[in-house]
């Protein structure tokens, strides 16, 4: 009974009408799909913060414990590189727009910069993240490598430190795929369609 009545209204309604109702379901639409990779990305620096939390301090207390200087210089070298990480990864926060700000159209030009952000910092994260740690790791483990018990152990770790990075890799890179591009182009629809 309400389903017939909702039906006649909808076609009783002028084109006007319908188009700002299109466009409010599209921007309801946008605004849940917004939420969810905020979320995600809230995560993603959660993560980082408390890997950062662990590493930081675990590696001040190695570059003092540690008799080989390579590894000392190596363990400042992975502390400045984790600071590094969170600053990037902080510093979109200020970028993120807020749902108070402006009108819808502000909003969305807002939103549409932020992602851009994410977009890039995603794509080069192979340049500020995954090539640095290899030499730092590598002048890490050959202060370790003078013991010889431990060499089969800093050749699995550091296999496993490029598999990780080559998983991040292809990870971010189907986040950009598959979650970042369709939102800047939904974006870029609803902004289109809110300028006619």
């Amino acid at each position: 009974m309400i389903e017939d009545e909702l039906i006649k209204i909808w076609q009783s309604s002028n084109n006007q009408e319908r188009l700002k109702f299109e466009k409010s379901k599209l921007m309801i639409e946008m605004q849940s799909s917004l939420e969810r990779l905020h979320r995600w990305w809230k995560f993603i620096a959660l993560l980082d913060i408390v890997a950062a939390l662990i590493a930081i301090p675990a590696f001040t207390f190695i570059a003092f414990w540690v008799p080989f200087t390579t590894s000392k210089f190596a363990a400042v070298l992975i502390i400045i590189y984790m600071l590094n990480i969170l600053i990037r990864l902080l510093g979109i926060k200020k970028f993120k727009p807020s749902d108070l700000e402006g009108n819808y159209l502000e909003y969305l030009n807002k939103t549409r910069r932020y992602l851009e952000i994410q977009k890039n910092l995603l794509v080069s994260s192979v340049y500020w993240a995954y090539l640095p740690i290899y030499p730092i790791l590598l002048l890490f483990l050959a202060g370790l490598w003078e013991i010889p018990s431990k060499r089969p152990l800093i050749v699995i770790i550091y296999l496993a430190m490029v598999a990780m990075s080559i998983y991040g890799y292809f990870l971010n890179k189907s986040r950009v795929k598959n979650e970042i591009n369709p939102r800047i182009e939904r974006v870029d629809e609803l902004i289109e369609n809110l300028k006619e």
